[in-house]
């Protein structure tokens, strides 16, 4: 996603997006939503404390780009350099602050999830006798 962003916006610093901004922007829509679903799954599996504002800020980004997506191939608009910036600086934004959380987030839970793994293989069950 970061590199798509970083096209377009040489694209629109040289004043050339019209050529290759549809494919691009439909790329970070496909990418941004792979990304986002793939989040929201170690988002619920690690029972992560900030899951609904994250998922919010993700339907968020994601509502904005489909609309300046849709814009660009149904009123034949295009992107510029204002809205560039905006979805680069939420993708900075987002990756440096809630990302990195997350990321510690579910580097914690692996960590929890693979002692207890270790502990269950070192400490077997036994069946205990009925009375």
């Amino acid at each position: 996603m970061v590199k798509i962003v970083n096209e377009l916006l040489r694209a629109a610093l040289d004043r050339n997006l019209g050529k290759s901004e549809g494919l691009l922007v439909d790329e970070l829509v496909r990418l941004a939503d792979l990304n986002f679903r793939t989040e929201e799954v170690w988002m619920r599996r690690c029972r992560y404390e900030h899951c609904e504002a994250h998922s919010a800020s993700h339907s968020h980004l994601l509502r904005e780009l489909v609309e300046l997506r849709d814009g660009m191939f149904l009123r034949h608009e295009n992107f510029n350099r204002k809205t560039v910036f905006f979805v680069r600086r939420w993708l900075q934004n987002h990756l440096v602050h809630s990302d990195r959380e997350l990321a510690d987030a579910i580097r914690y839970c692996l960590n929890v999830e693979a002692i207890a793994k270790r502990h269950s293989k070192s400490h077997p069950k036994r069946n205990m006798p009925m009375r």
